[in-house]
Parts: structure tokens; C-alpha cells; sequence
């Protein structure tokens, strides 16, 4: 038995058009090995080694090596095997294909019946009509929310406004500008009809003045002159002053208007006697207490 499985291994070498020494340079077997092979002689190793061998040259002329060891197992134990020379992978793969596809072709084709798998199926709820609610019953759980948030517990915060009638804003707003006169109480020993009267006017409408002023060296004085305002002052002999943002303030001496060189937003100081005004390079001091 074993001579006849030789022979199908040799006719597939053959029909590859293998030699026993391109079969050698292919699997790495010894010639030797491989003589024996093809002879039928499988006692030259152990068995394990003769196996591996065997498989080595079942790949090295494409056949199943499973198939090829099963079939020297056969043939080892005396049984008959069969004749026909051992396919190819390649052969088994078309006949496998081929036996495949007519089993497929004899099969029966399914009908698929609609109405069966619609009577299995269990009737689903409309899921968008579903979503649907729970979202108009969320805004309407809100909506009520905001109402009595507003209705109820927001009620105490409301800040309310009170608006003022046109006339009286447009009134006070007159008022706020409006020219004002301030006259300064004049000591009693300086009260003569020969006394010196000055006025600082804050002829601006936006900015105000700041001034601070000594009258005859004894007694200082200093204020905010707000737009649209007047101070007047007395003094026997003379007055000496610092002007912050002398651009803005006029002086009138005895209600006649002095020229000096007042700047907006510069501080600077002068002295005004009976003979007019004269420009300080200091700012004055009082020289007795």
C-alpha cells in the first residue's frame, strides 16, 4: 500500500514538472530522503521525521498536506487507498466552489411574507407624537413656574421710580446754573465808603475755580467758585489771591473789569491794590496773625 501512495506523490511531482534535485533545492530534504520517498521505502527515520518530510513535499508540489498525511496513515495500516492521483490545492478550491454553488442552486428561494412578519411584530407607539407631549408638558411646567415667580415672590423686590415732572427737572436744572451772588460780611474796622470791592465770576459753564485769597496781609480765605457763580470781597488796602483755573474766573474791581493773564486749567497768583493788578511770582502768605 505504501508503494501505490509513492506513486500518486511522484505522479504529482511529476505532472509539476519537478525533479528530485529542484525537489531537494525546494524543501532543504536530502536527495537520499527523497529517493526513498518516491520508492516507497518510509523506514529510512523515525516516523515523526518521515511525516514532516511528507508534508514538505505535499506544499513543495501544492497538494493538502492533511490530506496526503491521512492517506500514509491509510496506507500504513494496510488499507486500500484510492487510485487517483492527489489534487491540488488550487484543483480543491474550484471543486469545493463548484459543489458549493450547485448546492446553493438547488436550494429553494424563500418567499418573504410580508404579512406574517407584520402580524409578529408588536405594534409600536408614535414615538415622535410621544416626544412631542412631554415636551409641551416641560414648557408649560416652566411657563407656570415663571407666572408665579413673577406673580408672588418677586412682587416685594419691585423697585419703583418716580419720575419727576418735566417742568420741575427743567427747573432745577436752571437753578443749578443760575449766577449767584455771595457777599462776604466785611470786618467792621474796614467798612468805609473808601474800601476796595472785589468780585471773582466763574463766567464758565462747566468747570469750576478754586481760590484762595488774603485781604489787606491779615485775614486768608479760601472757596469754591462753581460755574456760573460770583464771590465778592472787601478790603481797605488790598487783596493778594491764588487763582486754580484762572482761565475761568473774571475780576472786577469796584465793578470795573480788570485784564490779567488768567489760563484754563493753570494755577497762578497776583495782588490787586488802588493803583490795579500786578501778577505774583509765589503764592502770597499772611504776614501778620
Amino acid at each position: 500500500m505504501l508503494d501505490r501512495f509513492a506513486e500518486q506523490l511522484r505522479k504529482a511531482r511529476l505532472k509539476k514538472g519537478v525533479s528530485l534535485q529542484q525537489m531537494a533545492a525546494r524543501t532543504r530534504i536530502d536527495f537520499k530522503f527523497l529517493e526513498a520517498i518516491d520508492s516507497g521505502n518510509f523506514s529510512f527515520l523515525p516516523e515523526l521525521y518521515v511525516k514532516a518530510f511528507i508534508k514538505q513535499y505535499a506544499k513543495a508540489v501544492d497538494l493538502d498536506e492533511q490530506e496526503i498525511i491521512k492517506k500514509f496513515e491509510t496506507a500504513k495500516a494496510g488499507k486500500v487507498i484510492e487510485d487517483d492521483e492527489p489534487k491540488s490545492l488550487l484543483e480543491q478550491k474550484i471543486e469545493i466552489s463548484r459543489t458549493k454553488s450547485e448546492t446553493e442552486k438547488e436550494k429553494p428561494i424563500p418567499i418573504f411574507d410580508g404579512s406574517a412578519l407584520a402580524s409578529r411584530m408588536p405594534a409600536k407607539p408614535d414615538e415622535t407624537k410621544k416626544k412631542l407631549r412631554i415636551l409641551f408638558y416641560a414648557a408649560g411646567v416652566v411657563l407656570a413656574g415663571v407666572i408665579v415667580f413673577f406673580a408672588f415672590i418677586n412682587r416685594s423686590s419691585t423697585i419703583v421710580v418716580e419720575e419727576l415732572p418735566y417742568e420741575k427737572v427743567l427747573e432745577e436744572t436752571k437753578d443749578r446754573y443760575q449766577v449767584q451772588e455771595e457777599t462776604e460780611e466785611t470786618p467792621a474796622n474796614i467798612i468805609n465808603p473808601d474800601s476796595l470791592t472785589l468780585q471773582f465770576v466763574n463766567s464758565d459753564s462747566l468747570d469750576s475755580a478754586w481760590v484762595m485769597v488774603i485781604y489787606d496781609d491779615i485775614k486768608k480765605e479760601d472757596f469754591l467758585l462753581y460755574p456760573k457763580n460770583t464771590k465778592t470781597i472787601h478790603a481797605a488796602d488790598n487783596f493778594k489771591f491764588t487763582l486754580g483755573n484762572s482761565g475761568v474766573i473774571l475780576l472786577r474791581l469796584d465793578n470795573q473789569l480788570l485784564n490779567f493773564d488768567g489760563k484754563r486749567g493753570s494755577v497762578r497768583h497776583y495782588e490787586i491794590t488802588r493803583n490795579g493788578i500786578q501778577r505774583l511770582n509765589s503764592p502770597p502768605i499772611v504776614k501778620i496773625e
